[in-house]
Parts: structure tokens; sequence; C-alpha cells
């Protein structure tokens, strides 16, 4: 089953953040809830949980459909990641149980395609989307943009353009540890949220 909207994230996670504790949510991630509301950094943007309408948007966009991958991927962010037990950039094939669970193709592969295609040949345009977005530009690949998705977890971006020789190719680091708190589907749909930010972002450029 295919899930698009915020609505369709189960409650039970709506749930379970309205009981957590809120000191606990701020150690973790630096973030305090007021009358059950949290606002917070996402990628160079503010977004906004709202925990009795059970809604997440963007605040300079409050009416816009923020999908159910940002929604879920907020709500576990919120729910059990611990900055502070995040280590240095790694492949996200890397983590324990990547190599059986990570596919070449299929539901679990590595979404480097869709920014293969966007980007391939376009790298002056993959670099205006890291400085509209905010990100650290890297020193790998023909270029490279580190995101800060939320606060204190940063997935980077590396991009090696089309030539004669080699097609483009895309790759990703996550923080080390971040399997600690999350299962790996809950990193493949982080990857996903990057993807699609880097080409909602990228969409006014090619006009």
């Amino acid at each position: 089953m295919l899930y698009n909207r915020c609505a369709e994230v189960d409650a039970k996670f709506w749930r379970d953040l309205a009981q957590a504790d809120p000191e606990d949510i701020f150690r973790r991630t630096g973030i305090r809830r007021h009358e059950n509301v949290c606002r917070f950094s996402f990628f160079n943007q503010e977004a906004v949980v709202d925990l009795d309408g059970q809604r997440v948007f963007r605040a300079a966009a409050t009416e816009e459909e923020p999908g159910f991958r940002l929604c879920l991927i907020t709500l576990l962010y919120l729910l059990s990641a611990d900055t502070a037990g995040l280590g240095p950039p790694v492949s996200p094939l890397e983590l324990p149980g990547a190599t059986l669970f990570f596919q070449s193709r299929g539901p679990h592969a590595v979404p480097s395609a869709p920014l293969e295609d966007r980007f391939g040949h376009d790298l002056d345009g993959f670099l205006e989307v890291g400085r509209r977005l905010g990100a650290e530009r890297r020193a790998s690949g023909d270029g490279a943009l580190a995101f800060q998705v939320f606060p204190g977890l940063t997935v980077e971006v590396i991009l090696w353009v089309a030539d004669d020789e080699f097609p483009a190719q895309v790759s990703f680091t996550v923080p080390s540890g971040l399997d600690r708190f999350w299962q790996l589907d809950a990193v493949l749909g982080l990857m996903g949220l990057v993807v699609k930010e880097l080409l909602r972002t990228g969409a006014p450029l090619l006009g």
C-alpha cells in the first residue's frame, strides 16, 4: 500500500508523542514543546508539529500538504533520535544489516536515481539547490552538500556528474549510530525525504 498523506501516519505515533516527556525530547534533540506545539529547523526552513491537530507543516506554507514521509520521519525523530549518540558520517550501506536490507532496485533501493537523472548533467543546479537549502559544501565527488535535515541530524549528498566514460552517480552519507534509534526503513525514509526536498527546490531551476 502506498501512503501519501500526513493523515495516513499511524495514530499510535501521535499518541506516543503526546505522552512523551517534553524534557526527554529537549535533552535528545534540543527542541522545546510549548502548549503541544514543537517548532524546529527543517533544512533552512521552520517546521511545526501540532500535536492537538496531529499536523506537521512548514511555517511558511501552513496549508500545504506535507506528505506521509515528512510526517512519519519527523515523528520518529522527536520520539527516538538522540543527537548526542550520532557519530561521524558513513555510507548507509555501512550500517549494521544494511547490505541485506538495501537493494539495487525496488522499494528498498537507496534513492540515488532521481537525483542522478535531475542533476547528473547539472552540477551548477545541484550547488544552487544546496545554497537555497542552506547546505554546507563538502570536498567529495564533483560536488557534495551536507544538509541539516533536523537539528543535529545531517545527511550528505555526493554527486559525480556524467562524462563520456561514466554515467552520473549519487551517493549519501548518514550519521553513524543512527541505526541505534531507527530501523533501516526509517533511514531509507530519511534519504527519500532529502531527495524530495532537493527535487522540489530544484524544479524551478529547470525553467
